[in-house]
């Protein structure tokens, strides 16, 4: 009994640590890749960079010969644009091993799906907050906070069955 009572304790420590008003570090990036400059500076949309984003469940990234075709053109004389050159130059088209800010622990049991919150008008700012004001993207709202989704969704009218997002 004693045993059972200890996992139980233990599972509810998982599950509390996984909907912790804390969001997670920043993860290292294998470059400094600067969402201010893009999304102020050139009035880049989300959705050029996050393929996918509108169609799919995952919002994706895109191939390295996307942001070298522009790069071979434009800030050349930037420290950060030329490491990106010298990575695509010299990787025979690897792509870059970006580390996901935003992710949804597994102890959350949720399968996250952008292309719902797309197509229902959800902007991108109202989970991941004001990327286009960041150096570097970071997570400003736990995702793993039940409690602000189901709150989201009452005020949107949207479905709170649990099925709707664990399953």
């Amino acid at each position: 009994m004693r045993r059972l009572m200890g996992l139980g304790v233990s599972a509810l420590a998982v599950a509390l640590a996984a909907c912790s008003p804390q969001p997670r570090p920043v993860p290292e990036q294998p470059i400094a890749y600067n969402h201010q400059v893009h999304v102020q500076g050139e009035e880049m949309e989300c959705t050029r960079c996050h393929l996918g984003a509108e169609t799919q469940e995952q919002a994706g990234l895109p191939p390295m010969t996307v942001c070298a075709g522009c790069h071979r053109r434009q800030g050349a004389d930037i420290p950060a644009v030329q490491a990106f050159m010298e990575l695509y130059d010299g990787g025979q088209g690897e792509p870059l091993a970006w580390r996901k800010v935003n992710v949804m622990p597994e102890s959350a049991m949720v399968h996250f799906k952008h292309k719902p919150h797309a197509r229902a008008g959800v902007g991108c700012e109202t989970c991941h907050g004001d990327i286009g004001s960041m150096t570097v993207a970071e997570q400003v709202l736990n995702v793993a906070n039940m409690g602000w989704c189901v709150e989201c969704h009452r005020q949107e009218n949207a479905s709170i069955d649990c099925l709707t997002c664990h399953h």
